[in-house]
C-alpha cells in the first residue's frame, strides 16, 4: 500500500515509528509470549518441578521441618535458580532457531531536505530545496539449506532437553545436600546436648568423689582424675556449641539464607522399626538408567553434537531464498516510484579456505567427546547406586546395634556411680562408663545422620530425589 506525499505525515508517521522500534515487535513478550511454546519442554524435561523464578519464596514460620526446608531451598538456593535459568535461556534459544522456518521482515524509511546548491537527478545544478521521501518493505525467505537450519534447530532443542535435564538433577543435588546439612544441624544439636549431658554426669562424679575424699572414704587422685574428666567435658561441650553454629549457618545458606539466619529445627525422629531395603540391586541399576536426569542430560548433548554435525557440513552447500521488497520514493519534481520486486536467490559456496572441512572435523570430535562423557556419566551412575545401596544397608545396621549399645552404657554408667558412691567400685570404672556412654551416645547420633543420609543417597542415585516425599514414605523405592 503507497505511503503518504505529506510530509507532514511522514514525519509523524517516522517519529512514531522510531518510538515503537525502541522494542521490536517479535520481541515483546506481552504480545507473543511463547509463540513457538518452547517453554512447554523444560516443564515437560522436568517432570512437574516447581519452577523457582519469579516466584515468592518466604520462610515458614515456626519450627523448621525437614519438608519446609527442603521448599525453602528448592525455592531459594542460587544452584537451583541459576539452572532453571539456563533452562530458560536454552528454551530461548531454541525459538530463535525455529524462527528461521519463518520470512523475515524488514522495513527502512528516509525522509530528507536538500538545501542551497546541488545536483538534480539529471545531473543539473540547481539551488531550489529538495525533498526526497524513501521508503522499503523487504522480505527474505530461506526456502532450502540441505539441513543447515534443521541441524540447528536439533541442536537447539537437544541443548534445551539437557539444560532442562541438568535442572532437575540441580534439583537433586540440592535436595541431597539439604537432607545433609539439615540432619547434620540436627545431628549438632543432638552432639551438644550429649556433651552437656556428659558434663552434668562427670560434675556429679567429681562432687561424689569429693565428698568421699573429705569423709576420709576416698583418695585425693580419685578426685583429680574425676576433674580431669570434667574439665575435658566442659572443652568438648564449648567444641560441641561452635560446632551446632556452624552446621546451623552452613544450613542456612543452603536454603539460600544468609548464615545468621534464626530459626528453630523441628525434625522428625528416627523410627523405631527401620524399614529394610528389599530392592534388587539390579533392578536399582535400572531405575537409575532410565530415571537418572544427568544421565538424560549427558544423552540430549550428544544428540546435539551429532546434530552440529550436519551444520557444519551444510555450510559448504548451496541455500535458496525467496526475496520481495516494495519501494516507494517521492522527490520534487521526479515522478513518484512505486514498485514491487520479486526474486529468487540461489547462493552456492565455491571455496572457503577448507574451513568447511575443518569445521565438519571439529564437529565429529566433539560428537566423540560427548560419547565419551556419556559413557563416564553412566558409570559414575552406577556407582552411585552401588554406594547407596551397601550405604544404607549398613546404616541400618548401625542404627540396631547403637540402640542396643546406648541402652547397655547408660545402665552400665548407672551401675558404676551407684558403686562408687557406696565404696564398692573406683574412679577408673566411673570413668571407663562415662566414656564409653559418651562414645555411645556419639555413634547413635552418628548412626541416625548416617541412616538420613544414606536414604537420600539411594533415592537420588536412581533419580527420584525432586521433593521430601520420597523420604516420608514407608518404602524408600517403589
Amino acid at each position: 500500500m503507497p505511503l503518504t506525499t505529506s510530509n507532514k505525515v511522514w514525519a509523524q508517521l517516522i517519529l512514531g515509528v522510531t518510538a515503537a522500534a525502541m522494542v521490536p515487535l517479535d520481541a515483546r513478550s506481552d504480545i507473543w509470549p511463547d509463540p513457538f511454546h518452547t517453554g512447554g519442554r523444560i516443564e515437560r524435561d522436568t517432570s512437574g518441578l516447581t519452577d523457582p523464578l519469579g516466584h515468592d519464596c518466604a520462610i515458614p514460620g515456626g519450627g523448621l521441618t525437614f519438608e519446609g526446608a527442603a521448599n525453602l531451598a528448592l525455592c531459594r538456593n542460587p544452584q537451583t535458580r541459576s539452572a532453571w535459568a539456563a533452562a530458560h535461556q536454552q528454551a530461548a534459544a531454541l525459538g530463535s532457531a525455529e524462527s528461521a522456518w519463518l520470512p523475515t521482515i524488514s522495513g527502512t524509511g528516509q525522509w530528507s531536505r536538500y538545501f542551497g546548491k546541488h545536483a538534480d537527478v539529471n545531473g543539473n545544478i540547481v539551488s531550489t530545496p529538495q525533498n526526497t521521501t524513501d521508503a522499503a518493505v523487504n522480505l527474505t525467505w530461506t526456502l532450502y539449506d540441505f539441513g543447515g537450519r534443521t541441524g540447528r534447530i536439533d541442536s537447539a532443542r537437544s541443548l534445551l532437553d539437557a539444560a532442562a535435564y541438568t535442572a532437575s538433577f540441580s534439583v537433586q543435588q540440592v535436595m541431597l545436600l539439604v537432607v545433609q546439612n539439615y540432619y547434620g544441624a540436627v545431628a549438632a544439636d543432638a552432639l551438644l546436648a550429649s556433651a552437656k549431658t556428659t558434663e552434668q554426669v562427670t560434675a556429679k562424679s567429681l562432687a561424689i568423689a569429693r565428698a568421699l575424699a573429705s569423709g576420709g572414704l576416698g583418695a585425693l587422685g580419685d578426685v583429680l582424675q574425676a576433674e580431669t574428666a570434667y574439665e575435658q567435658a566442659v572443652l568438648t561441650r564449648v567444641q560441641a556449641e561452635q560446632a551446632a553454629r556452624g552446621a546451623r549457618g552452613t544450613l542456612a545458606v543452603t536454603l539460600g539464607l544468609t548464615a545468621e539466619e534464626s530459626f528453630t529445627l523441628k525434625a522428625d525422629p528416627v523410627p523405631i522399626d527401620i524399614p529394610a531395603l528389599t530392592a534388587r540391586m539390579g533392578d536399582l541399576m535400572a531405575q537409575a538408567a532410565h530415571q537418572r536426569p544427568d544421565l538424560k542430560a549427558a544423552q540430549a548433548q550428544r544428540d546435539a553434537a551429532e546434530a552440529n554435525i550436519t551444520v557444519a557440513r551444510a555450510e559448504g552447500r548451496p541455500s535458496i531464498a525467496f526475496g520481495a521488497v516494495h519501494s516507494y520514493a517521492d522527490t520534487t519534481q521526479v515522478p513518484v516510484q512505486n514498485y514491487n520486486e520479486i526474486g529468487v536467490t540461489v547462493t552456492v559456496p565455491i571455496f572457503s579456505g577448507f574451513k568447511v572441512k575443518y569445521d565438519v572435523r571439529q564437529a565429529e570430535a566433539a560428537l566423540q567427546t560427548a560419547e565419551i562423557n556419556l559413557d563416564q556419566v553412566g558409570l559414575t551412575v552406577s556407582l552411585d547406586v552401588w554406594n547407596g545401596y551397601y550405604a544404607l544397608e549398613s546404616a541400618n545396621a548401625q542404627l540396631s546395634e547403637t540402640a542396643d549399645l546406648l541402652k547397655t552404657s547408660d545402665r552400665n554408667l548407672e551401675v558404676a556411680l551407684g558403686r562408687y558412691q557406696a565404696g564398692l567400685g573406683s574412679i577408673l570404672d566411673v570413668l571407663t562408663a562415662q566414656a564409653a556412654a559418651a562414645l555411645a551416645r556419639q555413634l547413635r547420633i552418628n548412626a541416625e545422620l548416617s541412616w538420613q543420609v544414606a536414604r537420600a543417597q539411594v533415592v537420588r542415585a536412581v533419580g527420584k530425589l525432586t521433593s521430601a516425599e520420597p523420604l516420608k514414605t514407608e518404602s524408600l523405592l517403589p
